[in-house]
């Protein structure tokens, strides 16, 4: 169920109905009823006083009728008022009973609640009002209040049942996907701060993930076109063109699709690492090999470029294949730059293995060392399509580095190679964590 406006308004709107029909019942029914058990048992009260009253007078001795009446506790602090009997004839009733009444006899009228003494034919002495207390009357006067609580308050349980299931279904429903630092809040307070800053993380990594998109989308475009432009002319040109004309043109063809398969694979690739789907396959590495086995993927590339290894015996617990891939596109981006050599080094500090590679090349100005990791992001025209690549390698191998808990930096050399250096920073685990 679902608490919102419309529903506490359905609610207000049962209860003023519920409290009308309860009130018309309690009126016709019950509330009379209370009313005169209360009248009566008040009355029993006055009569007995005047039982008790009628026994003082006839014993009063020389004592007056109002002195005898006194002696009793219950109208010790009841006014005591004599006045003359002319003085009734607003109440016809009233006046008529005590123009019957025998000198010194008593009248009890509840009504009134006062008691009646003739102290003669024309002076009547009128004791109260009496002032009676009991959980009878104090009920009779309280019942329509108490009744209205007891409904308002039933209906009150109701809704407030009702908040508490759907708040519990609320709190069952967010446990449910919620990380386990809000779970272990113990108070509302603090779940509603996680809550909060787990709701600003998951915006501003929404944000993220479409402005990624959005720049993916136009990067896509953009390098697709040149492929497709190939194709649409050697399409254009073939019908005319001469037997080794159309050969050429047939390879143009063939040399843009493979080139468009390939940046469909990256883009795959990249976007799987992007979205978190990929399953971490957790191993004790040796960084020698590991080196070894990229470097083997890119020499044949660049048979010119001399590739050296400067690695201690170092181990790290990493996905194999995903670091290989990250190195392997690092290297590849060096070799194609570098003049002559490239050296890959392994160094393990403050609980980071730290792979540094760097080349001879031309190097990369300080203010665009952030720039060259996002997709398709090329400095100047010597990095372009023709030298190789699609533009996503350096952007794969970031995404590699931040499932590993690192990054990649590009810092001054430590060799003094005049080149780039690029450092691949992941963390150093003891043991093998958990997905």
């Amino acid at each position: 169920m679902q608490i919102n406006g419309t529903l506490i308004a359905s609610w207000v709107g049962v209860m003023v109905l519920i409290n009308i029909l309860s009130a018309k019942w309690l009126m016709e029914d019950v509330y009379f009823d209370v009313q005169d058990a209360a009248l009566a048992q008040y009355e029993r009260h006055l009569n007995l006083l005047a039982d008790e009253g009628d026994v003082q007078i006839q014993n009063r001795d020389a004592l007056s009728v109002a002195t005898s009446l006194q002696s009793l506790p219950e109208l010790a602090e009841v006014p005591f008022l004599s006045v003359p009997l002319d003085e009734l004839t607003d109440d016809p009733f009233l006046y008529e009973q005590l123009s019957l009444l025998p000198i010194n006899q008593l009248f009890v009228d509840a009504q009134t609640a006062s008691i009646y003494v003739m102290q003669n034919n024309s002076q009547v002495l009128i004791v109260g009002p009496v002032i009676y207390h009991s959980f009878l009357s104090w009920f009779a006067d309280w019942f329509l209040w108490l009744m209205a609580c007891l409904v308002n308050g039933l209906g009150l349980s109701v809704l407030l049942m009702a908040m508490y299931r759907a708040h519990v279904n609320v709190r069952t429903q967010l446990a449910a996907v919620l990380p386990a630092d809000i779970k272990k809040a113990q108070s509302t307070s603090a779940q509603l701060t996680e809550l909060h800053g787990y709701l600003a993380t998951n915006e501003q990594q929404s944000t993220e993930q479409l402005n990624l998109q959005r720049d993916l989308l136009h990067g896509v475009a953009h390098e697709f076109r040149s492929p497709m432009a190939r194709i649409q002319f050697a399409l254009d040109m073939l019908e005319d063109a001469d037997l080794n004309t159309q050969v050429e043109l047939k390879n143009t063809m063939q040399t843009a699709l493979v080139g468009l398969d390939e940046l469909v694979k990256e883009l795959l690739y990249y976007a799987k690492l992007k979205d978190g789907s990929t399953a971490m396959q957790w191993q004790l590495i040796s960084c020698q090999e590991l080196l070894q086995d990229a470097i083997a993927q890119v020499a044949g590339f660049y048979p010119s470029v001399t590739y050296r290894i400067s690695c201690d015996g170092d181990t790290v617990i990493a996905d194999y294949n995903l670091l290989r891939r990250a190195l392997i596109n690092i290297m590849r981006n060096a070799g194609r730059f570098a003049q002559q050599q490239c050296l890959i080094s392994v160094r393990t500090k403050e609980g980071q293995t730290c792979f540094y590679i760097e080349d001879d090349g031309i190097g990369i100005p300080p203010g665009k060392r952030v720039r060259i990791f996002e997709p398709f992001t090329r400095l100047d025209p010597s990095r372009s399509r023709d030298s190789g690549g699609c533009g996503l390698g350096l952007a794969i191998a970031q995404s590699v580095a931040q499932l590993h808990d690192g990054n990649i930096t590009v810092i001054d050399g430590l060799a003094d190679l005049g080149g780039a250096c690029f450092c691949l920073n992941i963390k150093t685990h003891k043991n093998q964590p958990s997905d």
